[in-house]
């Protein structure tokens, strides 16, 4: 069964990271927000920060649509499903136009616009040039014509007379019509970190600056026309339930609580990781490692990704849960941890000549670099027995990540996967495991990889009949280490 509809939509993109997409992204869904509209909102590739600004403006989930993580088919129809019933859909592209895996551009936000059928509005740093923006909008079109570039954006525009020169150059030269001019802003307007900008929830005056972007926006984009552009896509058709989870409750599942570290520290989770885990029926349990309290009964704990580095001083001193956390993994509590989960559970989070003590489950420590350490899409292998997937299975997510592992200090760490692309730990191994706790540095989507919510759900049932039983379990094999 497939099911066809027509969902207004555009893909905002630029000629390269660092443009000012997100500024111009979040102010357009603000605005339109503003006027009434029901805004649907997507980032293409893996990211948190963006989706989350995005989420914010919109007053909705952002969803993320990344055709390596996961299918093509999937792509669509996750997209499709979760715009029905919005006014508008807005996606927001990354790096620039064509940037992507390799020299074809696989994967790139160009690609992912031809696979919505999605009308492009292409942003344009303007900085330091007149005409040569000209060549580059052409140069855009001629490079891919089955991609439709509808309109432009010109961004940091230096005045009047600058603006005049930019749209009669890319007008006459390529009848792309330009549909806003946003002026030069000082860079303090919007603090950054890394490739972008601040996390939301790091942000001192977050709705704040989702109203000054809107208000830029609508003094600086003829947003009528950006809507009637968007109107002009085309219906699409994709199969049903393709990128829904179906609801499974089972005596399995029933009654099982599995807690997410979610904080300021720790934010970075796929809205689709908890929905998989959701729709089963289980109690998803929200938990902070900030507040002084113990971790309360639970089956399993998931630690998503995060800034742990910009709370070491809190997470370090919070004995009380970080101790609470130890005796329960000792206990047998599965732990599935994620990039800044990582760094929590070493032993030590070294920052420039500081050490924090973290909460010492895994036997290494993280050491944090001002350059990536890893960054990309990365795929695994698993190896060896651990308690979340079978052997055999094929992890498929993305790493970004300025911290390493050091290497272990006791022979009682081991390492569940082998890596096939990417960095992980070493270039070579990830995904180090002690007792029931697995850290890894790769950020997965329960859409790619349907394995991993099954693999929680199997481990918080078989933790919870342990405790009923009192006795130890191995659900992934024969050489899982428990601790004594």
């Amino acid at each position: 069964m497939s099911t066809t509809r027509r969902v207004p939509r555009a893909v905002i993109a630029a000629l390269k990271g660092g443009a000012g997409k997100t500024f111009i992204t979040v102010g357009l869904v603000a605005a339109l927000k503003a006027r009434g509209l029901s805004v649907g909102v997507f980032k293409k590739g893996p990211d948190y920060i963006d989706a989350g600004w995005l989420g914010l403006c919109a007053g909705a989930e952002c969803y993320n649509l990344d055709s390596y993580l996961f299918s093509e088919d999937i792509v669509r129809a996750s997209f499709l499903q979760r715009s029905i019933g919005r006014d508008i859909a807005m996606v927001e592209g990354n790096r620039g136009l064509f940037d992507g895996v390799d020299a074809q551009g696989n994967y790139s936000t160009a690609e992912l616009a031809k696979l919505l059928a999605a009308p492009v509005i292409l942003i344009v740093d303007a900085t330091k040039m007149t005409r040569t923006a000209a060549a580059l909008v052409v140069g855009c079109r001629a490079l891919d014509p089955a991609m439709e570039i509808k309109a432009v954006i010109l961004n940091r525009v230096a005045g009047a007379r600058h603006e005049r020169v930019l749209r009669e150059a890319i007008e006459g030269e390529t009848s792309i019509p330009v549909i806003g001019s946003v002026k030069k802003m000082p860079l303090e307007s919007f603090p950054q970190r890394h490739l972008g900008l601040l996390p939301l929830y790091e942000h001192p005056k977050a709705a704040e600056f989702v109203q000054s972007a809107a208000r830029v926006v609508e003094t600086s984009v003829d947003l009528d026309r950006l809507i009637r552009f968007a109107s002009t896509a085309k219906d699409m058709e994709v199969a049903e339930s393709t990128a829904r989870f179906v609801p499974t409750r089972s005596e399995r599942v029933s009654g099982l609580r599995i807690g997410v570290l979610r904080d300021s520290a720790f934010q970075f989770y796929y809205p689709e990781n908890l929905e998989a885990l959701q729709v089963t029926g289980v109690e998803l349990v929200e938990i902070s490692a900030l507040e002084p309290v113990e971790l309360p009964e639970l089956d399993c704990l998931y630690i998503g990704g995060g800034f742990p580095e910009t709370h070491s001083d809190r997470l370090a001193g919070n004995l009380i849960f970080k101790e609470s956390l130890r005796r329960a993994v000792e206990g047998g509590l599965p732990v599935y941890a994620e990039c800044g989960g990582l760094m929590y559970l070493s032993r030590n989070l070294l920052v420039d000549d500081n050490v924090y003590p973290m909460a010492g489950v895994f036997p290494v420590d993280t050491v944090l670099e001002r350059r990536p350490q890893g960054h990309g899409y990365i795929r695994a292998e698993v190896a060896r027995a651990n308690p979340f997937y079978p052997l055999g299975t094929i992890v498929t997510g993305h790493e970004f990540h300025y911290s390493y592992v050091t290497a272990p200090v006791e022979k009682s760490a081991d390492y569940a996967f082998k890596v096939l692309r990417g960095h992980g730990m070493d270039g070579h191994r990830d995904g180090i495991r002690t007792v029931n706790a697995l850290g890894t540095y790769i950020h997965v989507h329960a859409l790619g990889t349907p394995q991993w919510a099954e693999g929680l759900l199997d481990a918080a049932a078989a933790h919870r009949s342990m405790r009923a039983a009192s006795v130890g379990f191995d659900n992934r094999g024969d050489d899982l280490k428990v601790l004594p």
